[in-house]
């Protein structure tokens, strides 16, 4: 079975949640301040002005990040000791709640987030790295779970067999 290739998907989906919390998703240039959104929150990067965006703004963004990070990560986990069809079925239906969860994550980030950062500012996004390393890690966790479901397929054939 080829479950090996889909523990390294998902560690690697992962680890590009991971790495949201080091690169910023967009930059905002104002004519008086600078607005560098983060998954964690929005700094300004001028000291002198107020930041317009409380902390806790930007909550949803971080839950549902840390909430794909660690469904990716039990999921890579849980292939290496998966022997079971119920086992394989029951990682299975978690990688469909993790692909809801990254849809969700993009939706509002992309929906609410990146329109209303910049209009106290009034400002436009300059998307950086951050803004592309969920799709990526959304594109890994569909090829992962589709491999999933075939080696489950597998699986029940050979039982048929037997």
């Amino acid at each position: 079975m080829s479950q090996r290739v889909q523990s390294i998907f998902f560690f690697v989906s992962a680890l590009l949640f991971a790495a949201l919390f080091f690169v910023p998703l967009a930059i905002y240039y104002g004519n008086e301040n600078t607005l560098v959104f983060n998954v964690y929150g929005i700094d300004t990067l001028t000291d002198a002005l107020e930041n317009p965006w409380p902390r806790t703004f930007s909550l949803p963004v971080l839950v549902l990040a840390v909430t794909s990070m660690l469904l990716s990560g039990y999921l890579a986990m849980g292939l290496f000791r998966a022997v079971k069809l119920v086992q394989f079925v029951k990682l299975h239906k978690v990688s469909r709640i993790n692909i809801i969860v990254i849809v969700a994550w993009i939706a509002v980030v992309f929906g609410y987030y990146i329109r209303i950062v910049g209009n106290p500012i009034g400002a436009e996004p300059t998307f950086k790295l951050g803004a592309f390393l969920p799709l990526a890690a959304l594109l890994l966790t569909i090829a992962a779970a589709m491999g999933l479901k075939k080696d489950i397929k597998k699986v029940r054939s050979t039982d048929r067999i037997r």
